[in-house]
């Protein structure tokens, strides 16, 4: 998914490159790009990264709008090769090492098909102030990827593996140094291949599908949300949540049955004019009586632009089963919006927010939201049980001197208030802005205090409860990433 801009050139090219679309090309899978490097196990020297401190107002929200509360210490990390859209930050927690600032973290190069692992973090103290250093080691080609869903090694004392949420609405992907015509689909990426599990049919995977987020729940059910940043704007038909029953979530290498998810009345959940499609999704809370029903956030997003346009978020309540029943395998139980200060009130219409992705934050008490158009772009922290609007953090549109610059990803680790808790921002550029020379880049904020100007205080881990309901934040999720063009 790239970046709001409707120029009538990118139009013009959207309907070539669509047409082309119906017209096959056997042999063009995803495979053709998609490859890991032999950086995808970690044995390679990588390339000494630093990343730029810097200050991001926090705002707190009440019942008169937003108040300025104070600022968040943030580090931000721009490099030429991420181009202008960035996606999918994804850290893993578990590799942390007690030296680290952070755990190794991955992020996608969404234009230049790429994937990298950002680790050995480490702050150190300058007489200007603190600067963190990390080690980045590109390790897997991919077509447009999004976000990534972690998998467990292929073999004991081998590397994770991902579920990588790829989609290029322009169909030409000129990555690992082929020109392959594929719109996009889930691969699993592993040490020495990648498979597509999804399309599953033949036809689809032939021609691909334009995929955005990919999540995975316990039960082994993932959810893929089809979406092309031109939703709401051009014929977008084909934009629905899909649901995929793999294999076995420690090595889901098929769809053994799939379909698009249904709300409560039976109805599809794909687009509708006026309000969008499924843009990014996270999976929230398992009942803990019931390890079959859980929540599911839905962010619905319409049009390429980056002021008017449809947002909204809705609260599903699951149920899954592995009956072997395609009717029966996903059913939707209940369904609320939720978060409406956010994308209702924050702003007012014509204007609109920009849903992107959400992560939930370690005890479960929080959503973290991340909105791309210009009157409210930042990542913003609701509360899990009512969807209030708590406070919003801004500033990521001014990081890149003389551009606009967006949130398209987040991710984070710990929670709000809690030692050794960071936010990863991914970022994009205003389509048409890389012509003046065109970079992104990757923001970390520590939220380990609870916001007035707080100070380097990242370095440990952070584990909380879970309220309401069972959260095991390793256990399902991966959210993050995009186009918009």
């Amino acid at each position: 998914m790239m970046a709001p801009a409707a120029t009538c050139a990118a139009v013009a090219l959207l309907a070539v490159l669509v047409s082309l679309a119906a017209c096959p090309v056997v042999g063009t899978v995803g495979g053709r790009v998609c490859e890991p490097t032999g950086c995808f196990g970690g044995a390679c020297a990588g390339t000494p990264v630093e990343f730029e401190a810097l200050d991001l107002p926090i705002m707190r929200w009440g019942v008169q709008g937003y108040t300025h509360a104070g600022s968040m210490k943030a580090y931000s990390l721009t490099e030429d090769d991420f181009s202008i859209f960035l996606h999918g930050p994804l850290w893993r927690p578990k590799q942390r090492k007690p030296e680290d600032f952070a755990p190794p973290l991955y992020i996608s190069g969404t234009l230049v098909d790429k994937i990298w692992r950002l680790e050995d973090f480490r702050a150190k103290p300058t007489p200007e102030g603190t600067i963190i250093t990390a080690n980045m080691k590109f390790v897997s080609w991919a077509v447009a990827p999004s976000t990534m869903y972690p998998v467990p090694p292929m073999h004991e004392g081998g590397p994770e593996r991902y579920l990588v949420a790829e989609g290029n609405p322009f169909l030409v992907n000129p990555g690992n140094h082929t020109t392959s015509m594929w719109l996009g689909g889930v691969d699993l990426v592993d040490e020495q291949k990648c498979t597509t599990i999804f399309p599953a049919d033949t036809l689809g995977k032939m021609t691909g599908k334009v995929v955005n987020t990919v999540e995975c729940h316990a039960s082994g059910f993932c959810f893929f949300s089809v979406w092309k940043f031109y939703d709401d704007t051009l014929p977008s038909e084909d934009d629905c949540l899909y649901w995929c029953r793999v294999s076995t979530l420690n090595d889901p290498t098929s769809c053994m049955m799939s379909g698009v998810v249904r709300d409560e009345r039976g109805e599809q959940i794909c687009h509708v004019d006026g309000k969008g499609a499924v843009h990014g999704l996270t999976i929230g809370k398992t009942d803990p009586e019931n390890e079959c029903v859980f929540d599911l956030f839905l962010l619905f997003t319409g049009k390429g632009t980056f002021d008017a346009g449809d947002s909204s978020i809705y609260k599903l309540r699951m149920e899954v089963s592995r009956d072997g029943l395609e009717a029966t395998s996903v059913r939707t139980l209940q369904r609320e919006p939720w978060g409406a200060e956010l994308w209702q009130k924050s702003v007012q219409a014509p204007h609109d927010v920009g849903v992107d992705h959400a992560w939930i934050d370690d005890d479960g008490r929080h959503v973290w939201v991340g909105t791309f158009r210009e009157m409210n772009d930042g990542v913003h922290m609701l509360d899990y049980d009512t969807g209030e609007l708590i406070h919003s953090i801004q500033g990521i549109s001014s990081i890149l001197p003389g551009k606009y610059s967006y949130t398209s990803g987040i991710k984070g680790i710990g929670a709000w208030g809690k030692p050794g808790s960071l936010l990863a921002i991914a970022t994009c550029e205003k389509f048409g802005e890389q012509f003046m020379g065109g970079r992104s880049a990757i923001v970390l904020v520590d939220i380990s205090s609870s916001g007035q100007t707080n100070g380097t205080s990242a370095g440990g881990g952070s584990n909380g409860g879970s309220n309401g309901g069972s959260w095991n934040a390793e256990n399902s999720r991966v959210a993050d990433m995009t186009f918009v063009v």
